[in-house]
């Protein structure tokens, strides 16, 4: 995952636990002192010294832990910033193959970048799990720095209600009857205003929502961003040159000031060839920096249009832009925390488009049965227009669409559904 979201920190809690759930369902929890060893590694400090993850390992084996072949030992072997180690995939796989069969060593590690993640030894698939580590969506925000919880039926009973349902009508008599829960739950937030735009400009983030300056949190976060990850994860992929690279930032604040980007515009404004951009962009969304939205067409079909790229959460474009945003990209915010929403909790489960027509909707959702969703939301959305003229594109395949950011829930005729912003960011 992406710098900033917390993969040290869950490291720390995993290593001083003091019991570990059972791997049977409903056997009793193991006492954390049942491990023998316990071992947590950051692996640019062991590359700053000249020293390899195997041959730590190697050291490891030789004065503590013996044989691995043979072991016998509970051993929890934790590895922060695996990335830094240029053979990490390979040093995973051939520890994996030495303890084939010995269930006695867990290794969990952690890499900044998901840059090198997506490039990892196809042998090691087979071999590992990966868990996505995201930036923090409201609900988690809520719950973490405030100390307020949703219930979790709620959220996933909204989840359930957007994207869902069988047509308008389904969508919303779902949440008509979740509605007083959810108005009960957000009367309870403390200065409710307030947390939605604290989060918009820097909850994305448990570290900068912790900070007591929002001024000096949104440039902790524009300094990860320009000097963590791009002065050192896009230097480490070696895909770019020094005179490249100093042009990532310009290209993050003309998407984070501006509607509307194509890859043509970019090129020319910073003189850079077309494919020099894509690359760029391709390195952002593998990041998870950038979310891509590519544009609409009929289902297996090419449309040659410029993909629409968001920031996976607000807090990126409120730091890159310290925060002082014009009015219309300021609206920009509740598009970028759709981005988060879709990239958590539809991923790989449905493909989401936008509308290149003009005064079209903001996005398309596409499920796997090929019917669609058709989604518009804002800062105090009324209008349904943009999402009457996307529906009309979509040739009955999509069920209905959803206007996000309204004063009132409200049925409009058999298509369209308006629900407050407050209800999505629940989901």
């Amino acid at each position: 995952g992406i710098r900033g979201v917390g993969k040290t920190t869950l490291l720390s809690q995993l290593y001083f636990f003091e019991k570990f759930p059972s791997a049977t369902r409903g056997g009793s929890d193991v006492p954390a002192d049942a491990l023998d060893e316990r071992f947590y590694i950051s692996a640019d400090r062991l590359v700053s010294d000249g020293i390899s993850l195997q041959d730590f390992v190697r050291y490891l084996e030789s004065v503590v832990w013996g044989d691995l072949t043979k072991n016998e030992k509970k051993i929890l072997l934790l590895i922060d910033e695996i990335q830094y180690d240029d053979r990490w995939d390979l040093f995973l796989k051939l520890l994996f193959d030495k303890t084939k069969g010995n269930d006695n060593i867990l290794v969990v590690a952690t890499g900044s970048s998901a840059i090198f993640l997506n490039q990892k030894n196809k042998d090691l698939v087979r071999r590992s799990k990966s868990e996505r580590v995201l930036p923090e969506k409201f609900t988690e925000y809520l719950s973490l720095h405030r100390g307020f919880s949703p219930p979790e039926e709620l959220s996933a009973a909204l989840r359930e209600a957007f994207f869902a349902a069988a047509d308008a009508r389904e969508v919303f008599e779902k949440i008509h009857s979740l509605r007083s829960e959810a108005v009960s739950f957000l009367s309870s937030v403390k200065d409710l205003s307030q947390a939605e735009e604290d989060y918009f400009l820097r909850g994305s983030f448990p570290f900068s929502a912790e900070m007591t300056s929002v001024s000096q949190a949104l440039e902790r976060i524009k300094n990860m961003i320009l000097v963590n990850i791009i002065q050192r994860d896009l230097v480490l992929s070696g895909n770019f040159d020094a005179e490249t690279l100093v042009k990532i930032p310009d290209i993050l604040f003309l998407l984070a000031n501006s509607d509307e980007v194509s890859t043509g515009n970019l090129a020319n404004t910073l003189k850079l060839h077309s494919n020099t951009v894509n690359k760029i962009l391709k390195s952002l969304v593998d990041a998870e920096i950038l979310y891509e939205i590519n544009p609409y067409g009929q289902p297996y079909k090419r449309i040659r249009k410029s993909a629409k790229y968001l920031f996976v959460g607000p807090a990126v474009r409120s730091g890159l832009l310290s925060g002082v945003f014009a009015a219309d990209i300021k609206g920009k915010l509740p598009e970028d925390c759709a981005a988060l929403i879709f990239t958590t909790d539809l991923y790989e489960k449905a493909n989401v488009f936008y509308d290149y027509g003009k005064g079209g909707a903001d996005f398309i959702l596409r499920f796997s049965d090929n019917s669609e969703v058709v989604l518009e939301i804002g800062l105090g959305k009324g209008e349904i227009t943009q999402v009457e003229k996307t529906l009309k594109k979509t040739a009955g395949r999509a069920r209905y669409g959803l206007v996000i950011g309204a004063q009132e829930l409200e049925l409009v005729g058999e298509k369209i559904v308006k629900i407050p912003l407050e209800y999505f960011l629940l989901a």
